[in-house]
């Protein structure tokens, strides 16, 4: 209903199909030394940059998991549960011995931006110190299962859905199997007042663009007002496209059919269609007919990436290549399968004429 669940299979798949193309190869390249480039920036940090610290561990964590290094993963977690906002010591310095446990990094390339992390936190100073101690709070000391708890529907940095699934098929003991379900619901509840409200802002949205059609009559010009994100109940397809949403660049996204009837209609006659973008975990975004491009790995050529910030032009590129990857693998399974139904016609026709040969 949310489409987190679309949008896990969405990435497993895409980790499925990293494949053999240069550039892929070289991006998978890149995505196995990530955490080795997070973890080794903790080698400029003093102890007393805590927030630091623990984000860079928490960032290589996930960079881990991106690139399916497991034994990573569970090793930074344990070195997680040592910090303490007041003893990142501890855990900075297990951190940097996994780091060596696996090859050790190679700093060539990273000097410059290390550096300036550095300066940067030394700047900061006591007060600074004392703010990011307070951002951290106690539930960076849970227990890797007291995580857990928490991870059942999008997770945690440091826990994914696939970990609390993985923790309910474990269950031997009525009081874990309630604690686990009782993160559930505290995690849905919270989710499904979300989806409420985004549901009401569409219903809201789509009754002023019905109004402001009807008193548009000479300008052709297309409505500015959109809703940021919506909610509705939807089917996602493998349709991809391009969508252009808000200021940010053309973004590969996927169609979505409305399956309420009435919501269907008034989106037709606006001209107006649903997608979810990928990378945004099954969130929907209503866009116009000139909002949407048939899907193609590269961007429109009269668009200007340059104004965008690094931040999102990372972003852009990441969720490129999932979409292709998603495509790739989508693409392979369609080819098994027409095979597949090759070959059991092939057999078919083939017992057809032995069962002409024995009746004649």
């Amino acid at each position: 209903m949310s489409g987190l669940a679309m949008a896990a299979q969405d990435a497993i798949e895409a980790d499925d199909n990293m494949s053999a193309s240069p550039d892929d190869d070289n991006k998978e390249q890149q995505l196995q030394l990530a955490w080795k480039k997070l973890v080794y920036r903790l080698h400029r940090l003093p102890a007393k940059a805590h927030s630091k610290i623990r984000h860079l561990v928490v960032d290589a964590i996930a960079a881990a998991r991106k690139a399916q290094q497991g034994m990573v993963v569970t090793q930074l977690r344990e070195a997680l549960l040592q910090f303490h906002p007041e003893a990142a010591g501890a855990c900075k310095a297990a951190a940097l011995e996994i780091l060596e446990q696996h090859g050790g990094y190679d700093d060539d390339d990273d000097d410059d931006e290390g550096d300036e992390m550095e300066e940067d936190e030394q700047d900061a100073g006591d007060e600074e110190a004392r703010k990011q101690q307070s951002e951290v709070g106690l539930s960076s000391v849970l227990s890797f299962e007291g995580v857990i708890l928490n991870s059942s529907l999008d997770g945690r940095e440091d826990a994914s859905r696939t970990d609390w699934i993985a923790a309910v098929k474990k269950c031997k003991t009525i009081s874990k199997l309630g604690a686990l379900a009782a993160g559930f619901c505290s995690k849905a509840s919270a989710k499904l007042m979300k989806l409420e409200t985004e549901q009401e802002a569409f219903m809201e949205a789509i009754e002023s663009w019905e109004k402001a059609s009807s008193l548009r009559k000479k300008s052709n010009k297309p409505s500015n007002m959109e809703a940021s994100e919506v909610w509705t109940h939807v089917t996602f397809t493998n349709d991809f496209c391009l969508a252009k949403v808000e200021d940010y660049p053309w973004w590969p996204a996927k169609k979505c059919i409305v399956k309420d009837e009435n919501v269907a209609r008034s989106l037709e006659k606006l001209e107006r269609t649903v997608v979810s973008l990928v990378g945004e975990s099954g969130g929907l975004r209503v866009v116009t007919k000139e909002g949407i491009l048939p899907y193609s790995e590269t961007s429109p050529e009269d668009e200007d990436l340059s104004t965008q910030r690094k931040e999102v032009r990372t972003q852009l590129d990441e969720c490129k290549a999932m979409a292709r990857r998603i495509i790739r693998g989508k693409e392979k399974k369609s080819k098994k399968s027409s095979k597949g139904s090759k070959k059991s016609s092939v057999g078919y026709s083939g017992e057809v004429k032995e069962e002409k040969k024995l009746a004649s």
